[in-house]
């Protein structure tokens, strides 16, 4: 892949990271960068993947660098070795910040003819280190929420449940010295980590589509010291228990015909994030947006400490009457509100600001909560909707102790939070229907707001973020390079197809400009993101809708056919389907209607290039007529326009 082609598709040059395959008898997987897996055993998912890891300080994960790898086959099997290191950031080191500072790595890796596979990690810190964790990290595959399992504890005992459907707030499983599972019908088999506690969280709290199990627990304390120079090692083994299954069959083509089977929910309302920055002296070119796109709101976010003097009154009407919105105002992390305090003086103090210039807002959220604080939020706004939850992660919702009369809540999705792997970002969106079910069972009665979501964490709630110059991957990054590419459009038509299954009312998209913007500045100049390419279609939408694809053959799925995501919508004068390929490879989609009630265009590496050479022309390569078989490049875009006589 050229250069400009990894610009296109990840908005930066970075190249992707090396990938060896490897076979254990049944097993195969490969090792991506630092990382295994996932592992499947005749086509069947056995576990997601594996990984030794270092959580620093903010929790962050440095990804592993490998300088020097031997892989050997033996037979069916093979030896891996690998040595390499992990960078830590000077302040993880005890006392006086450092650079350098690292922790080295020896791993060995061995896979047997008979689906056995064992690691052998020695890590060695150049400082004395203080970490979160250190270890060992297995992931099991979402797909085996409620599948048996049965787990050997360090005291001996041995529990018999199966890994929950709901996503706990908390770890199910603690104490952990082996955990076997069905990965198949009547199939199991077994991992077994010796040498430290090791507790098994549900990840669908993160955005992951997966369970971990992770070695110290986190009841013990944190942070910790590694000790300069102490050498430790850590093993982890696992096998199939038994012959493995049968090979799986092969996925069929993935069908889209119409009428659409469209999910019956209500269509969700859309709306953009705006900063404190943009309400002073809005740019013409952004009112302008604005007003072609439309939004049903926008959405201001405040921090501690910004309540009352970030935002410019008139800034906030002018972008409100451009787009015809309404006002969604989210303050963030005010203490003791509704008791007299100081937050509620702030909060007064906005509430007077917004009024002079004829702002009410139609909805106002606290976050967190609470019964104290929404009846204080009623008194002051009693024309808005009340909301609460968290401004950050679904985990940190779960978790919410704090909350009470409530019309709405909320949080964010950031799919970055424990890594960023391309395949691991894109599988995620498979989480957000879970993470939906279980707030909806712990929070009933409310409606439910998602956003604002990007690719990166716009604040982390575990401590400090990464440095990142937005030019590389790094897991809880405020700035991530592929917002600017096609695989950030991708991700974001994949977020909207699962919020529109997780049937929420609101989802809030990324502000127009600001770190990960839908535009950046590239010199002088503001340049358009492909998802703003994308956003520019369905925000024109007088609804929005998930579409259900078939598998070929007539039969109905429950979620979008894998790796590919579909929304549809009405513009006023017909139907648009838009689809994006969430995968590498390219894909291909059988379209039943086929020409002549339909055209189609595409939004690929291509026709972005092109665009970013004559920015005059349309980001889209118009192809006239659906064909029958649609090809979807990596991480591209189709939008098909319905003839509107057909299309309705």
């Amino acid at each position: 892949m050229s250069a400009l082609e990894r610009l296109a598709l990840y908005g930066c040059d970075e190249p992707l990271p090396q990938r060896l395959t490897l076979r254990a008898g049944p097993l195969s997987f490969e090792l991506v960068g630092g990382r295994f897996g996932p592992v499947h055993a005749h086509g069947h998912e056995v576990w997601h993947g594996l990984a030794f890891l270092f959580r620093d300080v903010g929790w962050g994960t440095p990804e592993p660098v490998f300088e020097v790898l031997s892989h050997d086959i033996e037979g069916e099997g093979f030896v891996l070795r690998l040595r390499g290191h992990i960078l830590c950031a000077p302040e993880d080191v005890v006392g006086q910040p450092a650079e350098g500072a690292c922790i080295g790595l020896d791993l060995q890796v061995r896979g047997d003819a008979d689906g056995r596979l064992h690691g052998v990690a020695q890590a060695t810190p150049s400082h004395d280190l203080l970490s979160n964790r250190c270890g060992w990290v297995l992931m099991h595959p979402m797909s085996a929420a409620g599948c048996a399992v049965e787990v050997l504890h360090v005291d001996g005992r041995i529990s018999r449940s199966s890994l929950p459907q709901e996503v706990p707030a908390w770890p199910p499983f603690m104490a952990v010295r082996s955990l076997r599972h069905e990965y198949a019908p009547g199939h199991w088999a077994e991992a077994h980590l010796p040498g430290e506690d090791y507790e098994l969280e549900d990840q669908r709290n993160n955005a992951d589509a997966s369970f971990k199990t992770y070695s110290r627990s986190n009841s013990m304390p944190r942070p910790y010291v590694l000790r300069q120079g102490q050498s430790w090692t850590r093993e982890l083994h696992l096998r199939l228990l038994g012959q493995p299954p049968e090979v799986a069959p092969s996925v069929a083509m993935p069908n889209l015909r119409w009428p659409l089977k469209q999910d019956a929910a209500p269509a969700m309302r859309l709306g953009l994030a705006i900063t404190p920055d943009m309400t002073r002296s809005p740019e013409a070119w952004i009112l302008d947006v604005l007003a072609q796109w439309r939004p049903a709101f926008l959405h201001l976010t405040l921090w501690p400490g910004t309540l009352s003097d970030a935002v410019d009154g008139p800034g906030v009407r002018s972008l409100l009457q451009a787009a015809g919105a309404a006002l969604r105002l989210d303050l963030c992390g005010p203490e003791g509100l509704g008791d007299g305090g100081p937050a509620d003086i702030s909060c007064r103090a906005l509430a007077q600001q917004l009024a002079r210039v004829g702002v009410v807002p139609a909805s106002v959220a606290a976050l967190p909560c609470g019964a104290q604080a929404t009846r204080f939020l009623r008194q002051l706004f009693p024309a808005s909707a009340i909301g609460g939850g968290t401004p950050h992660f679904f985990a940190q919702l779960n978790r919410l102790e704090v909350s009470g009369g409530e019309d709405f809540m909320g949080f964010t999705v950031c799919p970055i939070v424990h890594g960023a792997d391309d395949e691991a970002v894109m599988n995620g969106l498979q989480s957000l229907p879970s993470m939906l079910e279980t707030a909806r069972s712990r929070h009933p009665g409310r409606d439910w707001h998602l956003g604002p979501s990007r690719l990166s964490a716009r604040a982390s709630p575990l401590g400090r973020q990464p440095c990142s110059d937005g030019q590389k991957r790094m897991a809880l990054a405020s700035r991530d390079p592929r917002s600017r590419g096609l695989f950030g459009a991708a991700w974001l038509l994949g977020h909207l197809a699962a919020a529109a299954q997780a049937r929420v009312q609101a989802v809030t998209l990324p502000a127009l400009v600001g770190e990960d913007g839908l535009w950046w500045q590239a010199g002088d100049a503001w340049q358009m993101t492909p998802s703003a390419v994308l956003l520019a279609v369905c925000l024109r939408w007088h609804t929005l809708q998930n579409v259900l694809l078939h598998a070929e053959g007539g039969l109905r799925t429950s979620t979008p056919r894998w790796p590919l995501a579909a929304i549809t919508g009405h513009n006023g004068r017909g139907w648009q389907i838009l689809l994006a390929n969430l995968g590498a490879q390219a894909q291909t989609l059988r379209w039943s209607h086929g020409r002549p009630f339909s055209k189609w265009a595409c939004l690929d590496a291509e026709s972005w290039l092109q665009y970013l050479d004559s920015p005059t022309s349309s980001p889209w390569r118009e192809l006239g007529d659906c064909p029958v078989d649609l090809a979807l490049p990596p991480y591209g875009l189709v939008r098909i326009d319905l003839h509107p006589l057909h299309g309705g």
